[in-house]
């Protein structure tokens, strides 16, 4: 039995040290922010330079299929507007902390904002402050400068900048 005890301790310990710092997601978002960091260890020594090759990707990212792909994210408000001379609903959707995801996750340092064209019969199904898995086509690119690097000192804060997209489908998150 003392033998088993310190076998288990061993394990334990083994297991711990072994955590990922990048735990697999199904986020494409998150998949492709932490390939970036991986490829660029220097953005610290050369900020300036990295966060330009940042701004270019995550702008390039919104145009791929799966760029809302399981990134949950929280209605903030639904206005009338006007887009290309027409009236639409415009949902407003954003990246939100979640105490119930894993503190390392990187979409916990993340900010992301997507205005999402709605019908009438989608409004009535949205509710605000709830969290959505999105599905949708790119309208309007967002901007570079909206894209940023916040370097803080007890962690990094990517800012993937402001998208349009026309909703085709969205499935709460609970």
């Amino acid at each position: 039995m003392k033998n088993f005890s310190v076998l288990f301790v061993v394990m334990l310990l083994f297991a711990c040290s072994n955590k990922s710092k990048d735990p697999q997601t199904a986020t494409f978002v998150e998949e492709k922010l932490a390939a970036f960091i991986d490829i660029n260890p220097e953005w610290d020594e050369n900020e300036a330079e990295v966060t330009d090759k940042f701004k270019r990707k995550a702008i390039h990212w919104s145009n791929e299929a799966d760029f809302l792909k399981n990134m949950p994210l929280q209605l903030q408000k639904i206005v009338d507007t006007t887009e290309s001379g027409q009236a639409v609903k415009m949902a407003h959707f954003n990246a939100f902390l979640d105490d119930k995801r894993n503190e390392e996750s990187l979409l916990n340092h993340m900010q992301l904002h997507i205005k999402g064209i709605v019908s009438e019969s989608q409004v009535a199904r949205l509710k605000i402050g709830e969290a959505y898995l999105l599905s949708g086509s790119l309208q309007r690119q967002g901007k570079r400068a909206d894209v940023k690097f916040i370097k803080l000192a007890d962690a990094n804060n990517y800012h993937l900048g402001s998208y349009t997209f026309l909703i085709t489908g969205f499935k709460s998150v609970k």
